[in-house]
């Protein structure tokens, strides 16, 4: 479709860096990989990022706020019990999970809060920002509920981390 000029780009979602490679080496040009990445999460780093890089593809990020979980309501917070909201947060809960566990977690959310009150920010925001300064990040996608947790997004941009801060 792209070669009879019916579509201008191609992107993918999860796709893990040995399959993309496959596609690139058939001469399919990527322009987007959509994948998971957050401060709980890294595994986009592992072995897509010299992929990423050599072929100039960026990637859409999902989950960076890991539906909720990283944000300034579940600071200082006992681990929710189940059955969950919703699908979303039983998803995150899990790579809670794979993270360390709610007690490391929530050492997590304490620097982030920490490094939000510096930025006069949220912890939302500064997860989201983190990723945001990632190489090869392209874009985040960020799914808000309602009109008060626009305001509050619109503040990704309007501040960046140092070196000590992504430390």
């Amino acid at each position: 479709l792209q070669l009879a000029g019916k579509i201008r780009h191609i992107g993918v979602t999860n796709f893990d860096a040995a399959h993309l490679k496959e596609i690139l080496d058939a001469g399919v040009p990527i322009i987007a990989n959509q994948v998971q990445y957050s401060v709980l999460d890294h595994r986009p780093e592992k072995d897509m990022n010299p992929l990423a890089r050599e072929a100039g593809f960026h990637y859409l990020c999902y989950g960076v706020i890991a539906g909720g979980f990283l944000s300034d309501r579940y600071l200082n917070t006992s681990s929710p019990s189940e059955p969950l909201e919703n699908r979303s947060l039983t998803k995150y809960r899990l790579i809670i999970e794979e993270y360390g566990g709610y007690d490391l977690f929530q050492s997590l959310l304490a620097k982030l809060h920490e490094i939000a009150e510096k930025h006069k920010v949220g912890i939302a925001e500064v997860a989201a920002r983190y990723i945001l300064q990632k190489p090869q990040v392209g874009g985040i996608i960020i799914g808000a509920r309602n009109r008060n947790h626009l305001e509050k997004l619109l503040k990704i941009e309007s501040f960046t981390l140092d070196q000590a801060d992504i430390s």
